[in-house]
């Protein structure tokens, strides 16, 4: 049985109620762990919904009562002076072992640019550091996304929560940007996976479940029964995780 770690976690009541949703840290572990995923990045949902601060002060909080869990901070320029400078957040990621931010920079969001004229510091810390980014596909456009990519050639930058549509800008993006990569969660599009692995390589699909927001079977099932080779699906499923945030994940 394959063993999965998922980059792709929410925990935490959100202010928009809808669907099939769970919200408490301990459910959600105990969904993860029914489906052979061992351990989760995940942020809080009070980090878009209240404040970053907030919501990251609370994550860790959760990943000291869950060792199921690692944090993700949700992370955004500092030029009204509400968040930390990129200097303490620095400090504060490496006091807290956060080794993966997220990025929300929509406009009825958290609302700023991905730019350099706006977050330049912000990416060259994160590209510096070797921290992994991850950005909702709905977050930002792909002219932007290829434009940060450019700027930031080092930036691990990670598309999440993708739809069907998306498919004929991730080709070209991937081929070029060799440190840009997808979430699985949203490669629903008849042999997707399988086309992506056998036109840009396995190496470039991190797992991911979208829990909190979806039930995390089908994203295991989409890795587990795609017509790839065992060594592919190992390597989408935990390894390369592992070797981005460089941290053993499973057993």
């Amino acid at each position: 049985m394959l063993k999965f770690a998922d980059c792709n976690i929410a925990v935490g009541q959100p202010n928009a109620i809808s669907g099939w949703r769970i919200y408490d840290s301990a459910q959600i572990a105990c969904q993860a762990q029914r489906c052979g995923i061992q351990k989760g990045l995940a942020f809080c949902n009070a980090a878009l919904d209240l404040h970053p601060l907030d919501g990251n002060a609370e994550m860790c909080l959760i990943c000291r009562r869950k060792p199921f869990y690692l944090p993700v901070w949700m992370v955004m320029p500092n030029h009204t002076g509400e968040f930390w400078n990129v200097d303490e957040l620095e400090r504060r990621m490496r006091l807290a072992d956060v080794r993966a931010v997220r990025l929300a920079p929509k406009y009825n969001v958290l609302g700023y640019s991905l730019r350099d004229w706006c977050s330049g510091e912000l990416l060259d810390m994160l590209e510096r550091t070797g921290t992994l980014a991850l950005m909702d596909a709905d977050q930002s456009d792909w002219e932007t996304v290829h434009a940060v990519c450019c700027e930031h050639p080092g930036l691990k930058l990670v598309i999440t929560n993708l739809y069907y549509r998306h498919a004929r800008y991730i080709f070209p993006l991937l081929r070029q940007h060799p440190r840009l990569y997808l979430e699985t969660s949203g490669l629903k599009s008849f042999c997707l996976l399988q086309t992506l692995c056998e036109k840009v390589g396995a190496e470039k699909l991190l797992f991911g479940s979208n829990l909190g927001t979806f039930s995390p079977g089908s994203a295991v099932c989409l890795v587990s029964y795609a017509c790839i080779s065992e060594n592919e699906k190992e390597a989408i499923a935990a390894r390369n995780l592992e070797a981005l945030l460089e941290r053993k994940l499973v057993d």
